[in-house]
């Protein structure tokens, strides 16, 4: 009935901030902006917890700047302050109960669901060939 143990309010330099609800509009501000970061955070959150420290740093050099753009873009903080106030270790669990908040992972799969299976098979296609190509 009552969930007291989820947190919807976490603290960047010194500012607490509102885990946002993650509309429409939301959706679209992140869209116009992400870049690769997209492709990186689902695979960060689909990548087992025992992994992600490995996958976090093999991908740090591209991703820093993009975890506090994001966190800017979310929490409505300019980059600047982040830059200089907030913690890495903040902006990532921001992200993450983001991520939990708007229960991302069912989200995309109903997603899936609502593909029309040969689309599914021909994305997943794509997919596998992009790995291949990532291994070589």
């Amino acid at each position: 009935m009552f969930n007291f143990a989820k947190k919807d309010v976490v603290t960047l330099g010194n500012k607490r901030v509102q885990i946002p609800k993650l509309t429409r509009n939301r959706l679209k501000k992140l869209t116009d902006h992400i870049g690769s970061i997209g492709d990186y955070l689902v695979k960060l959150f689909l990548t087992p917890e025992k992994d992600r420290a490995v996958f976090i740093v093999a991908a740090a050099d591209v991703s820093i700047d993009e975890i506090y753009e994001l966190t800017s873009l979310l929490s409505d903080l300019p980059i600047e302050y982040l830059d200089e106030h907030a913690g890495f270790a903040e902006c990532t669990e921001f992200l993450r109960l983001t991520w939990e908040r708007n229960d991302m992972n069912e989200a995309l799969k109903n997603l899936g669901g609502l593909i029309p299976p040969v689309a599914q098979q021909f994305v997943q296609s794509i997919v596998k060939r992009m790995n291949r190509a990532g291994e070589q």
